[in-house]
């Protein structure tokens, strides 16, 4: 922006032009900006808003206030925090990091998970913060949410970012989690096989927030569990992918448990116009294996 302004200092020579230029650095200057919450704060730094369907939706708000927004859509039993290491590289935006329904402090009805769904609530959400248009960044289901958001409202997303996405929910993970799922206990331990293979990753991750963020997954409701699973089940958008405007960037870590090479080959199929990154070595949650690269990508995206 510095470039921009003083690009041509014969004009900010004009008169009035010093006028404006103070303005708008001063307005740079004092905008509000809101903290990224530390691990042990982030829960207090949680909001709520319903919608007019009744559904209570959480989030945290971070960044420059004043700045453009960027909503932030988490993964399967995931919540905000799941965007805890990333969200410093992005501080220069006004950050909304959304709990979808059934995972964080947002409502967890009995019924309905779906990417459709979970498409709703967003669209609703947006619309009570009054939130016209938004960057968009998933991962996992979030992606796919954010995928179908913006086919069906194009004219609400600027720019958008799928993290370990898919179109459709691969075989293995489809026998995987339906081998699993459905039999977890009601009080399922953080520390069970089965949480520790679920949140498996190749590289170190800050184990402050990994265990944060693995205990407050093995709280999920189990209706929430299996509801998501059934709604993946049946998922496929591939046919709204030829509806989706957004300029997008596609990231995906080689070696992702859940979504194969062959999932992103389908993505190049159908997003042919989409910029697509592979990073080599790492997992279904790279961004908190490289929160730092990551997000420098993601700032050079959303910036251009």
């Amino acid at each position: 922006m510095k470039e921009a302004l003083f690009r041509d200092r014969a004009a900010i020579r004009q008169p009035g032009v010093v006028g404006i230029l103070a303005v708008l650095m001063a307005g740079m200057v004092h905008a509000e900006v809101l903290p990224v919450p530390s691990q042990a704060d982030w829960d207090g730094a949680r909001q709520t808003v319903t919608l007019p369907s009744g559904q209570t939706i959480g989030y945290v708000e971070m960044g420059n206030a004043e700045g453009d927004p960027l909503i932030l859509i988490h993964g399967y039993t995931d919540n905000s925090r799941s965007w805890s290491l990333l969200a410093p590289e992005l501080a220069g935006r006004h950050i909304l990091a959304v709990d979808l329904r059934g995972h964080g402090p947002s409502s967890a009805p009995d019924c309905c998970y779906t990417i459709m769904d979970f498409s709703h609530d967003l669209d609703g959400f947006m619309a009570e913060k009054g939130i016209e248009k938004a960057d968009i960044v998933g991962h996992s289901l979030g992606s796919m949410t954010a995928a179908v958001f913006a086919a069906r409202h194009p004219e609400k997303v600027g720019k958008l970012v799928l993290i370990s996405s898919a179109a459709s929910l691969p075989q293995a993970a489809s026998d995987w989690l339906w081998d699993n799922v459905p039999q977890l206990p009601e009080d399922l331990d953080p520390g069970s096989a089965f949480m520790t293979d679920w949140y498996w990753n190749p590289n170190p991750v800050s184990p402050d927030f990994l265990d944060r963020e693995r205990a407050e997954s093995a709280a999920t409701p189990r209706q929430v569990w299996t509801g998501v699973l059934e709604g993946l089940t049946m998922t496929d958008w591939t046919p709204y992918a030829a509806r989706i405007e957004a300029p997008m960037l596609i990231l995906w870590g080689d070696q992702d448990g859940l979504f194969d090479a062959a999932t992103q080959d389908h993505l190049r199929t159908i997003l042919p116009e989409a910029r697509h990154e592979t990073f080599a070595g790492y997992g279904h949650n790279m961004f908190w294996e490289a929160p730092q690269a990551v997000g420098a990508m993601l700032e050079t995206f959303l910036s251009e």
